[in-house]
């Protein structure tokens, strides 16, 4: 006779239920459920979540689903397009409820969560197993199930769990001490005291520090800003505007998997910030794969989810762009452009944001507790018991002054190498007639890029224009323009879109045109690093850097990663993705 089995219809507040009980530091709430399917319970939970007066300020939804669900609701199918396999993180409520869905084999890809949930609802007890369960717990969290079998229940007991039959559900209070290897949950200490923890200070006003402060911002975080510069767009963020776009490799690698996750990220923060059309838009974009390269995925490594990303472009897309019908080409529908400064100044302009231009740091101390940030002259300009270097290639000389007690651990080495960039621009009347005409609507990239009809938001550029590039040299810490780049960037051009090469060889007069530089920097595995270095004496401080070519498409991706880390939040990422950007990895 087979084992008895039990099934119980899911309850639709179990969550709430418990976050109302909640301890009074508690201000967050981690709800975990195995089975997403068309994301009901999520709905529900997050109307329960908006309509509760006791509920905790953050909502944290981790689900997990073995393949991209169908028949969504119309609330979440605009959010939730191209859930590839793996670690997905969609924004509700200005942030304020995070959604992770995870799409992979269970519980497998459960190793992807790092931190313990606060209740969990199980579909199914056989198919997880209860070990798999109680990783995914701390002591307190409280489980229901629907469907069980009788030789679970002693197992269940095995692991750690008090059941209460009445219910059918159980909560996690082992008699012994949890050993776990997840990332630890704030303390009712540092929540208590957070009127004087949360205090931050970030070197550089780009992209990176300008992402990194608002995530920090908008979770509550007294954020300063210092930067060198006397305005804002010095640096590399300066750049006039940008693409986002996703990466595609045959094998789906971990530059691709990043990037779409940066993309993503990015998208969100620009919805919430700027205005679509004018700042930034969603404009598609075609990639001119160049001798072959960048390849898509075949099969299983790219199922109908990963076309909402990338495809191969059609005929007429192609046509459209400049290239001839058999030319191997791509169409990404989630990329666009950004006017980069635009984005920069809306990031900063959070009211628990204070910035400081014209603040050059030249010296670190770490005095009580506290991090100071001096200037040539050994005056203090800010303090404070967190800091974040975002300040690119001048990172590793801040690293290089802080006096170390010990010689025993060799100090952090950020490896990097500057790449220098020029750009060329112009007002689209520059443009002969018939150049003008044929242009396309979307941006173009391959070797260089092109992104046409930007709509002027500075003084220097008063009517729509055009960019197109950039040069590329390493170790190049030249910031003056160049003809020689000028006329690069132009030949780029000319061979991204060769069915306009004449009109942009021979009737585009350079001399009326711009160009601005600047020096990027990355890092040897072509990956950011972000959070705290291992060496103990750098304890405190962080860095957010290293993003190459790739800032707009990653910043604010790494500016999320970096405040969950600060605030033991559950990561917007992959576990094992998170681990490769580590910043650690330096020393």
């Amino acid at each position: 006779m087979p084992p008895k089995a039990m099934s119980l219809p899911p309850t639709p507040d179990f969550h709430a239920s418990h976050w109302k009980q909640r301890a009074a530091w508690q201000s967050s709430w981690h709800a975990l459920e195995t089975s997403f399917e068309c994301g009901e319970s999520f709905l529900e939970t997050l109307r329960l979540w908006q309509s509760g007066p006791d509920s905790p300020s953050q909502l944290f939804f981790t689900a997990f689903s073995s393949e991209a669900p169908t028949k969504l609701s119309s609330e979440l199918a605009e959010v939730c397009f191209g859930l590839l396999p793996g670690v997905h993180r969609i924004l509700f409520e200005v942030g304020r409820v995070q959604l992770t869905l995870c799409i992979g084999a269970a519980p497998h890809i459960a190793k992807e969560i790092d931190i313990a949930a606060d209740s969990i609802c199980v579909d199914d007890l056989a198919a997880w197993g209860v070990k798999n369960l109680a990783r995914l717990c701390q002591v307190g969290t409280k489980i229901k199930w629907q469907h069980a079998q009788d030789s679970h229940i002693p197992e269940l007991q095995s692991v750690g769990f008090i059941l209460d039959e009445s219910t059918q559900t159980a909560c996690y209070r082992p008699a012994w001490e949890v050993k776990s290897s997840l990332r630890p949950r704030a303390q009712p200490e540092l929540i208590s005291n957070s009127k004087t923890q949360l205090n931050a200070i970030v070197i550089g006003a780009g992209l990176a520090g300008s992402a990194a402060a608002h995530s920090l911002a908008r979770r509550g975080w007294q954020v300063e800003v210092l930067d060198k510069a006397q305005e804002l767009g010095a640096g590399a963020s300066g750049l006039p505007a940008g693409l986002f776009a996703t990466h595609v490799s045959p094998d789906n690698n971990v530059l691709s998997r990043i990037t779409r996750d940066g993309v993503r990220a990015t998208v969100q923060r620009a919805q919430e910030l700027l205005e679509h059309g004018r700042e930034w838009q969603i404009s598609h974009l075609l990639e001119h794969r160049y001798a072959g390269k960048r390849q898509l995925p075949e099969g299983p490594l790219w199922p109908a989810a990963g076309h909402d990303w990338s495809t191969t472009a059609s005929e007429l897309q192609k046509q459209a762009a400049g290239l001839n019908e058999s030319t191997p080409a791509l169409w990404h529908a989630m990329a666009g452009w950004i006017q980069t400064q635009a984005l920069v100044k809306a990031q900063l302009g959070h009211s628990n944001i204070r910035l400081s231009t014209h603040s050059h740091v030249t010296q670190l101390i770490q005095r009580n507790n506290q991090w100071q940030c001096l200037d040539a002259s050994g005056q203090v300009i800010a303090q404070a018991p967190k800091i974040i270097m975002a300040n690119a290639y001048d990172g590793q000389n801040l690293i290089d002054s802080l006096e170390l007690q010990t010689q025993k651990c060799p100090r952090p080495h950020l490896p990097a190498t500057a790449l220098r960039g020029q750009v060329s621009l112009g007002p689209m009347s520059l443009l002969p007639d018939q150049l003008r005409n044929k242009l396309p609507d979307f941006p173009v990239n391959g070797h260089g890029s092109y992104i046409g009809n930007l709509q002027a938001i500075t003084a220097h550029m008063n009517e729509p224009y055009w960019i197109v590039g950039s040069s590329f040299q390493r170790n190049d810490f030249d910031l003056q323009t160049r003809e020689a780049d000028q006329l690069s960037n132009r030949q780029q051009w000319a061979e991204l879109m060769p069915e306009f090469q004449d009109d942009i060889l021979h009737h585009i007069d350079l001399e009326k045109t711009s160009s601005w530089a600047a020096i990027r920097m990355a890092l040897p595995d072509r990956l950011p690093a972000v959070g705290e270095f291992a060496h103990p004496e750098f304890k405190g401080l962080s860095v957010c850097t290293g993003m190459g070519a790739r800032g707009i498409s990653w910043s604010v991706l790494c500016g999320e990663l970096l405040a969950a880390h600060l605030n033991h939040e559950p990561l917007p990422m992959a576990a094992s993705l998170a681990k490769l950007m580590a910043a650690s990895r330096f020393g």
